[in-house]
């Protein structure tokens, strides 16, 4: 159901931001207080110098928050150390002050003893050691499910830390999943599968931001019972994967009724995934940071889409170099969230919005 929402209400602000098939959530309450969920790329990966100005991730968080107004992150939530989510911690830092910093503990993908300097580069235990020595001046919080945090109006319940879910379900939640028929992937025990998961909690409106939590992490918080309940704005997991997360029986479970897809365009963005958010009865709208350079033909509505892909030779381009993308604007996807229940989503390359009420 499309409405129009009250143009008064104050309401939080969402904004998925374009770092080219990393991750990075930005959130600002009706108080003025702010979290950002993971950071984007490091230097020389992701979005190279671009049109718009920006060098690397950080800058485009930089610009997001500012755009927002604020000029201080009051948390920080780093959901895994892959530096496509981790990369941008230290050079946002040098741009702007951070309060509290969350995540789920121990580096999970460590590198063998004996492993030289070098290698550390882009790894999760090289991204982990640039984090603790970032933040040791930094009040710090391990993340562990069944945590709450409050942040102003906004709520963040932590369903999943460290490979661990929430042990009962979350009220409202609790029913049988019939949906759980859904064949297995053991993804271990890994960056992926340690993700920071949060429902996050603004009047009547539930977000879902679960990092790259992996499938069979997924099916634990959906099955044999729902554990999550109901979810109005879904950021599609792990940038749009198959196979890897999107888990069907979770995602079945929570009936989105809005779903932003925070993928790259040579990144995520599966057809899999596509087809697996496009099936939910639920689904009002789907919204997504980039078209998909190798699925043009799953684009739906061009409008609901940040980021067009570029020319075919640029695209060539790039092809051999698997964290690199083309120049492009950085277009992100924002949401003004109401707390009697209105979503309105935006699309910054063209201004185009709808409004949807959020369902029970």
């Amino acid at each position: 159901m499309i409405a129009a929402a009250p143009a008064s209400a104050a309401g939080l602000k969402v904004v998925s931001i374009d770092v080219e098939g990393g991750a990075a959530t930005l959130f600002l309450t009706p108080e003025g207080k702010s979290l950002l969920i993971d950071t984007g790329w490091p230097a020389g990966f992701g979005e190279m110098p671009s049109p718009d100005g920006t060098q690397e991730a950080a800058d485009r968080v930089v610009a997001a928050a500012k755009k927002l107004g604020i000029a201080r992150l009051d948390y920080l939530i780093l959901t895994h150390y892959h530096d496509d989510h981790a990369g941008g911690v230290t050079a946002l830092m040098a741009r702007m002050p951070v309060g509290t910093f969350i995540d789920h503990g121990d580096n999970s993908d460590p590198l063998k003893p004996g492993t030289p300097p070098e290698k550390l580069i882009n790894t999760a235990a090289g991204e982990y050691a640039r984090y603790l020595d970032a933040i040791k001046d930094h009040p710090r919080i391990i993340a562990k499910p069944g945590d709450v945090i409050r942040i102003g109006s906004l709520t963040d319940t932590i369903v999943a830390s460290a490979t661990h879910v929430i042990a009962d379900p979350l009220p409202g939640a609790g029913a049988q999943n019939p949906d759980c028929n859904v064949p297995g992937h053991s993804m271990g025990n890994g960056e992926n599968a340690s993700s920071v998961a949060s429902l996050l909690r603004f009047g009547k409106v539930t977000i879902a931001q679960f990092g790259d939590l992996s499938w069979d992490i997924e099916y634990q918080l959906a099955c044999p019972v729902d554990k999550i309940g109901k979810v109005n704005l879904l950021l599609v997991t792990q940038h749009g994967s198959a196979r890897v997360s999107s888990n069907p029986a979770q995602v079945a479970a929570m009936r989105p009724d809005v779903a932003i897809m925070p993928n790259g365009g040579k990144k995520g963005g599966d057809p899999e995934v596509i087809a697996t958010v496009s099936a939910q009865k639920s689904l009002q709208g789907f919204w997504r940071l980039h078209e998909s350079y190798a699925h043009p033909e799953l684009s739906g509505d061009q409008s609901l889409i940040a980021n067009l892909n570029p020319p075919q030779a640029a695209i060539d381009a790039v092809a051999a170099k698997p964290y690199e993308a083309p120049p492009d604007m950085g277009y992100n996807i924002e949401a003004d969230v109401t707390a009697d229940g209105g979503i309105t989503v935006t699309n910054l390359r063209n201004g185009f919005s709808r409004t949807y009420r959020a369902a029970e």
